[in-house]
């Protein structure tokens, strides 16, 4: 069994993983590799810096939406689209306190539906996103590949990067 150590996440470090320009929130490539390999454990080849196919960690983004826009009793977070790096994201909140995660052109990255109490504290935001992205690193490796080969499914039975 492969063992991976997991860093905790403070706020603090969390501002080293995007950038905050002119509204928008940036992740490097650098930033998000940074982040999967040595915060959540994470070692998905999309999250590679020299990926093909790069993807900036839907747990990073998770991660700073909660550290932003606060955490509610009851959360529902779908996503709805593969973020590359430089892409500047916009939050934008509904009448509601919905959350939808979108570019300048409008295409949806995230949805996060909300009710209840909400609460924005940032030590009790990078908790709950620590303890998730720790959960979620390892979900993929050693939960969904095995039950994967136990029922004989793939993803995607084309290589997503050069191996």
């Amino acid at each position: 069994m492969l063992t991976v150590e997991v860093h905790q996440l403070d706020i603090m470090q969390l501002e080293n993983y995007f950038s905050h320009k002119d509204g928008q929130y940036v992740f490097t490539r650098q930033q998000a590799s940074h982040f999967a390999k040595i915060i959540a454990g994470d070692f998905n080849p999309i999250h590679d810096e020299d990926a093909k196919r790069f993807c900036v960690p839907g747990d990073l983004l998770f991660a700073v939406l909660l550290a932003k826009a606060g955490i509610s009793q009851k959360m529902r977070v779908t996503f709805a689209g593969m973020i590359s790096d430089n892409l500047g994201l916009l939050f934008r909140e509904d009448s509601e306190g919905n959350l939808e995660v979108i570019d300048a052109n409008d295409k949806l990255y995230l949805t996060m539906e909300r009710g209840g109490d909400s609460k924005l504290d940032e030590t009790l935001a990078a908790q709950v996103a620590e303890n998730y992205v720790k959960f979620s690193g390892m979900n993929f490796p050693h939960i969904m590949v095995p039950l994967m080969e136990e029922c004989g499914m793939m993803i995607n039975r084309a290589p997503a990067c050069d191996v």
